[in-house]
This record gives structure tokens, C-alpha cells and sequence, in this order.
């Protein structure tokens, strides 16, 4: 029988979590902003990929404290309300009027919050440039591969047109903290042109609603530069506030724009069709504003044609309308508690966490919604790109890790 020494035994598994860490990180930011233009399910298979090559490499060789890390990541209030957030959804699946789509969705989504509570607890506690790097490269090779998707479009050769635009969701989405990398290591040069090139191709583009989001992100990171403690404060307040009173806000503004407008908005065109016809939802039946009309009721209902294409479908509208004044108060405190939260980040990190978040909630009211899963990924490779380059700056003051996950 060989002997083997325990200190080689451990140098062994050291090095083969070490690679499988590094395998999941290149599956993830490499593989997903390239893959999502290449195929429409590329994405869903190299992130469950990923995960599971990190929770393998926490397995065989466990980091230092994970079990106070697994505590400390359930301890933090954020995530007790995403938890609280997530029962209620479940409660509502009760009186949904599509039950059995809206368990099976609500399911995915609770599966992606633990594989990311398990990414976050099990990764090394620190992280080397060389993973952070990843994720800007990724970026990089995914507008390359759009690029070329749509030069092969020009010259005959069939490329669907949402491959392209779901590549640049996943560019707005991760593209701040991947922007954040780079400012933790001090590459500040190459994020400026990083963020450059996303406008050039969001402009390209022609999304009205994604050039939004990446503006709010930039206006957020040019003020949380100059005072980060003032920016987070003032942003939690105003968009829990916007939230809390999504209703109150949409009736308030449908009638200054009938006032001005002097005419009913629906004949205006976009944006006030989507103002009249959310206006109308909100008034015609008051009492299900407290409880809403149940998880996935307006995305179903919007997919299934029983409501018209002008019916607002982004989050901010949906959450209200979906889950109500129960589910819009606990997002409120979520996003609020996010905000402050940031001001215990790596401080040349701080500035980016804010913009990703604020370009994201951009993305979330105007746009988007979790029942694309496409975003609700996309977010969960932002969260771990942030995470990365937290834990890079192992030789400043920081926060635990585990601490960033979905602020």
C-alpha cells in the first residue's frame, strides 16, 4: 500500500478544486455571453454547469469557515427578504389563475437563488485576478460574437434577431460589475473603453430601454464617485418609494398626461398606451391591489394573448400587479436595504455595485421581468462577477463575501 502524506493529500485536492473553480468561472464568463447569441438554450446549460463545478470544488476541498459563511449569507436581511419575497409568491399561487405554470416558474427561481447562495458560500475565500479578468474578456468575445452574427445575417445566412438582442441583455446586465473588476485591480483605462464599446453596440442596437439602463447605470456610478454615501441614500429612498407606490405613481402620471395632452392617452402611441392601459388594470379592480392577482397572472396572461401587447410588462408594474401590496412592500425593503448595503463594499467597487443596480432596476421597470429567465440568469452572473471582485481585494478592509450576494 502507498503512503501518501496528509500534506500532499492536500495539496492534491487544493488543486484540483482550484481547477474546477477555474473551469466554472470560464464556463460562465467566457461561455454565456457568447453562447446565449449562439443558441437561445446555451445559457441554461453552462450556468447550472458552473455551479456545479464550484460546489464540487468546495466539496473536495472545503474553504476556511464555510460553515459561518453559509450562516452569515442567510443572516443578512436582503436575503431573508428575497426568502419572505419568494414565500409570498408561493401563497399567491393559490388563487393565480395559472397555478401550475406559476409553481413550476416559481420553483426555477428558488432553484437559481440556492444554486447561487451555494456558488457564493462554497467559492474560495479569495479570488485570483485571473478569474476577474474572466469576465470582461467574456464581454468582449460576446459583442464579438454578435458582431459576427450579424455581418453572417447580412450575407444570407439566417440569424434570428433575439439571439442578438438577448446578447446584449446579458451585456447591460453584468456589464457594470464586470466594469468593476477591472476598477478593483486598477484597470480603470480599460473599463472606460469596456463601457464604450457596450454603448456603441446598445446603440447600435436601437433598444430604447436598454440604452435607458445603461444610462441610469452611468449616471449612478458618475455621482457614487464623487459621494457614494449620499448617492445609495438618496437612490434607496426614491426607487422604494417609486415601488411602494407603483399604482399611485401610474394613476398620477396618466393624468398629467391627459391634462397636457389634453386627450385621452390611448390614442397617443407608445409610451402612453402602456400608461392608459396600466392606469385602467390599477382601477378596475381596486381591492387586488392588496393581495394581487397572483404569481405570473399578468406575464400568462400577457404571453397567452387575454391581454393586449401595450400592457406594461416590466417588473415595477408586475410585482404590483402580480403580488401586491405585500409583495411590492417586501421588494421596497429588498431595494432599499440593497442600496444601503453597498457603502460596506471594497470601496473602488462601491461606485459599480451601485450603477449595476440602478441599471438593472432600469432594465426591471421598463423592460424586463422574471419570468424571463434569460435576465433572472444573467442577474445571477452579475451577483457572482460582484462577489469575484470582492473577494480580490483581499489585502483592504472588506466585507464577507457571502455578504454581496443579491444585495
Amino acid at each position: 500500500m502507498t503512503w501518501v502524506p496528509n500534506q500532499a493529500r492536500s495539496d492534491e485536492a487544493a488543486d484540483a478544486a482550484q481547477f474546477l473553480s477555474r473551469f466554472g468561472y470560464v464556463v460562465l464568463a467566457l461561455g454565456a455571453p457568447a453562447g446565449v447569441v449562439l443558441h437561445e438554450l446555451a445559457i441554461f446549460v453552462l450556468y447550472p454547469i458552473a455551479i456545479a463545478s464550484f460546489v464540487l470544488a468546495g466539496l473536495i476541498d472545503p474553504p476556511g469557515g464555510l460553515a459561518k459563511r453559509m450562516q452569515r449569507v442567510f443572516a443578512r436581511p436582503v436575503v431573508g427578504l428575497s426568502l419572505a419575497l419568494i414565500a409570498w409568491a408561493g401563497v399567491s399561487v393559490l388563487w393565480t389563475p395559472f397555478s401550475i405554470p406559476a409553481a413550476q416558474h416559481l420553483l426555477k427561481i428558488a432553484l437559481w437563488l440556492v444554486s447561487l447562495f451555494l456558488a457564493l458560500s462554497m467559492t474560495r475565500v479569495h479570488a485570483r485576478a485571473t478569474d476577474l479578468y474572466l469576465f470582461p474578456i467574456g464581454l468582449v468575445l460576446g459583442m464579438m460574437v454578435m458582431f459576427a452574427a450579424f455581418i453572417a445575417d447580412r450575407h444570407g445566412v439566417p440569424v434570428p434577431r433575439q439571439r442578438i438582442f438577448d446578447g446584449a441583455i446579458v451585456l447591460v446586465t453584468t456589464l457594470y460589475p464586470a466594469m468593476g473588476g477591472l476598477a478593483a485591480r486598477g484597470r480603470n483605462g480599460w473599463s472606460r473603453l469596456l463601457l464604450i464599446a457596450a454603448f456603441v453596440y446598445v446603440y447600435a442596437m436601437g433598444s430604447t430601454a436598454l440604452m435607458i439602463a445603461l444610462l441610469a447605470g452611468f449616471a449612478t456610478l458618475s455621482f457614487a464617485v464623487s459621494d457614494l454615501k449620499r448617492t445609495t441614500r438618496d437612490l434607496a429612498s426614491a426607487i422604494a418609494v417609486l415601488m411602494a407606490l407603483g399604482p399611485l405613481v401610474t394613476i398620477v402620471v396618466a393624468e398629467l398626461g391627459r391634462a397636457v395632452m389634453n386627450s385621452g392617452l390611448g390614442v397617443l402611441g407608445p409610451p402612453f398606451t402602456e400608461l392608459a392601459r396600466a392606469q385602467a388594470m390599477v382601477l378596475h379592480e381596486k381591492l387586488l391591489l392588496i393581495t394581487g392577482h397572483g404569481f405570473e397572472a399578468l406575464v400568462r396572461a400577457i404571453q397567452t394573448g387575454f391581454f393586449p401587447d401595450v400592457t406594461p410588462s416590466g417588473q415595477l408594474f408586475a410585482i404590483w400587479y402580480e403580488l401586491g401590496v405585500v409583495g411590492a412592500g417586501i421588494a421596497a425593503a429588498m431595494i432599499w436595504v440593497g442600496f444601503r448595503r453597498i457603502g460596506d463594499a471594497p470601496p473602488r467597487l462601491a461606485p459599480y455595485l451601485a450603477a449595476a443596480l440602478a441599471c438593472n432596476l432600469a432594465l426591471g421597470t421598463l423592460l424586463l421581468n422574471f419570468g424571463d429567465m434569460l435576465w433572472t440568469v444573467s442577474l445571477g452572473i452579475a451577483v457572482i462577477c460582484s462577489d469575484v471582485a470582492a473577494r480580490s481585494q483581499y489585502r483592504t478592509t472588506r466585507p464577507s463575501a457571502a455578504g454581496l450576494a443579491l444585495f
